[in-house]
């Protein structure tokens, strides 16, 4: 009885000093008692410990330290840009020397594609005409061959295309040349030239190791020379006019190789 009385005395003491306080005291301790069950409370779970750091919805936000990058951040950065920069210029310069070597490819393709047309069509041309020089007193072969030489050979052709309004022969003299590396066709637009005769002179290639010729006789004979030893009873204007059965050509270059042809020669 003594004890239930004291509480209920303290009790009427706290209530009578709660209304002296007003309605913010009150809020305030209830809002410490809460808190005060909320921290005795055992959590379930996964369920985490409220930090020292942590605010309210309604606490005031503050303002985040800045701060730069650091000096090895930088050099990293730095390292990296030069890396990217070195990759991209030896892609570009990759790129540049194969598209040159592209380039020259098919240069080389293209000038030996019109060298072999230039020799097969010249051959297949092949005119039975000697020519006399430039004193008109002797005359060279209709077909001459000097293997090891740098002319290799000199042909009378036919087949130029002639006008009405131009009296000019059909005929032409045509030799071959290694000069430099290069093969040099030279075309003399008369056949018994003299002293003043200019022949036309042009490149069909670079980077030619040499110009081989291989004729087939009547005989079936494969021979490096042009026109062979005279046959007993044979004139000399005969045995300038003879012409091989077949020509062949090997071309030999440095990019492409060795380019073989077989040109038959008319009768």
């Amino acid at each position: 009885m003594g004890l239930a009385a004291g509480c209920a005395a303290d009790g009427d003491h706290r209530c009578r000093a709660d209304r002296r306080r007003g309605p913010c005291e009150r809020q305030r301790r209830l809002a410490r008692d809460d808190e005060r069950r909320a921290r005795t409370k055992p959590r379930a779970r996964g369920e985490r410990r409220p930090t020292l750091g942590h605010r309210g919805a309604n606490a005031p936000m503050t303002r985040r330290s800045t701060r730069g990058f650091t000096l090895i951040e930088l050099l990293v950065g730095l390292f990296v840009t030069a890396v990217m920069f070195a990759i991209g210029y030896g892609a570009l310069t990759e790129v540049a020397r194969n598209r040159l070597e592209i380039q020259n490819t098919q240069t080389s393709l293209s000038e030996l594609r019109r060298a072999v047309r230039v020799l097969a069509d010249d051959l297949g041309q092949l005119h039975p005409r000697p020519i006399r020089d430039e004193l008109g007193r002797i005359y060279a072969p209709a077909l001459v061959a000097e293997p090891g030489t740098l002319s290799p050979i000199g042909l009378t052709r036919g087949g130029r295309t002639t006008t009405s309004s131009h009296s000019r022969s059909s005929l032409q003299r045509v030799e071959y040349l290694i000069e430099g590396g290069r093969l040099v066709r030279f075309v003399w637009p008369v056949l018994d030239r003299v002293q003043s005769s200019n022949a036309s002179r042009r490149v069909l290639m670079r980077d030619v190791r040499s110009l081989e010729f291989r004729y087939l006789d009547d005989r079936g004979d494969w021979r490096t020379d042009w026109p062979p030893p005279p046959s007993s009873g044979e004139s000399e204007i005969s045995q300038q006019r003879i012409r091989p059965r077949a020509i062949e050509f090997t071309l030999i270059t440095e990019s492409q190789g060795a380019i073989r042809r077989v040109i038959e020669v008319p009768r």
